[in-house]
């Protein structure tokens, strides 16, 4: 099995947008950025991003050389599931 080590967005500066993020977690030595969607508001309207958005992040994570494998998704304490 291989394992890869991931930085978890939360534990980086918020102000930091996707492409800085990534260039961190490249220059830290990380093998992957863990991304967040949470309960506030700004982490759930990701779930509702556009096409453009979407594309952009994914340009940014092939840019730094750094995949965005994994989702820590907490945003259901706010909407459990099948309530909206």
């Amino acid at each position: 099995m291989i394992y890869t080590l991931g930085l978890y967005e939360k534990a980086m500066p918020n102000a930091l947008d996707f492409r800085e993020k990534l260039e961190l977690t490249a220059r830290c030595g990380f093998d992957r950025l863990e991304i967040s969607v949470d309960e506030s508001d700004e982490k759930l309207a990701r779930l509702d991003y556009s096409d453009k958005q979407t594309e952009a992040i994914a340009r940014a994570s092939r840019a730094s050389g750094v995949p965005i494998s994994t989702m820590c998704l907490s945003g259901h304490r706010k909407y459990p599931f099948g309530s909206h």
